[in-house]
C-alpha cells in the first residue's frame, strides 16, 4: 500500500513543531537533527505516514522503533514479515508498506546536467535522455527507477549506477513510477513480485 502526502508546503512552523513534539523521542531526535526546517518536516511526515499505513493496513497502533541493515536500510525489527520504504524531496512525502521487499523514491523534477548523466545512466539511458522532449523528466523518472530498485534491494548507493536498471538485475522486480509534473516531482515504488 502506498501513502504520499503532496500538501507539505501548507504546513506552517508551528505546525511542524507540534508534529515533531508528537514523535517518539528516537525519532524526535532524527528529525531535529535536520539544520533547515524543511528536513524536518520531511523526516517527520515520512513517520506519519509509515504510521497511516501501519494501521490501516496491518492494524499496528503502536509506535514502532527502525533497525537498520549494514547498509542502513531500515526495518521493524518487531514486525520483521513487514516492508516499508519512505521518500521524500521538497515536494512529497511518500510511504510504501508490502509483505515483500520494496523500495520507493521520491525526487523533484531535477535538470539532466550532462556530467551527471554520463555518472549515473549506461549510455542507452542517456540517449534517451538527450534525445528526449523532456530530458529533465526522463531523468528524474530514470533516477527514481535506479534508487527505488537499490532501495528494495537494501544496497543504497553502488558504485555501478549504469547497470541498475539492466533486465537481468530485474528478475522477480515490479518497477511503477508515477509522473507529476504539475507538482514538480515524479516517483517509483519497486516491489518483489
Amino acid at each position: 500500500m502506498f501513502y504520499i502526502n503532496d500538501h507539505i508546503t501548507d504546513l506552517s512552523e508551528e505546525q511542524i513543531m507540534r508534529l515533531i513534539d508528537s514523535l517518539p523521542e528516537w525519532r524526535k531526535e532524527q528529525a531535529l537533527r535536520y539544520r533547515q526546517l524543511q528536513g524536518r518536516k520531511e523526516c517527520a511526515i515520512g513517520y506519519i505516514e509509515l504510521l497511516r499505513g501501519l494501521r490501516q493496513c496491518f492494524g499496528i497502533h503502536e509506535m514502532p522503533t527502525f533497525a537498520y541493515n549494514e547498509h542502513g536500510k531500515p526495518y521493524l525489527p518487531s514486525h520483521p514479515d513487514i516492508h516499508f520504504s519512505i521518500s521524500h524531496c521538497k515536494e512529497a512525502v511518500g510511504c510504501f508498506l508490502s509483505k515483500r521487499p520494496c523500495g520507493l523514491d521520491i525526487e523533484r523534477i531535477r535538470t539532466a546536467k550532462p556530467d551527471l548523466v554520463r555518472h549515473t545512466m549506461s549510455p542507452q539511458e542517456s540517449e534517451k535522455i538527450f534525445t528526449s522532449l523532456f530530458p529533465d523528466i526522463v531523468f528524474t523518472r530514470l533516477w527514481t527507477q535506479k534508487e527505488a530498485v537499490l532501495k528494495l534491494k537494501g544496497t543504497g548507493l553502488v558504485d555501478d549506477l549504469h547497470s541498475v536498471l539492466n533486465p537481468d538485475n530485474l528478475n522477480g522486480i515490479e518497477i511503477q513510477t508515477t509522473e507529476n509534473p504539475y507538482m514538480g516531482y515524479i516517483f517509483t515504488i519497486a516491489k518483489q513480485l
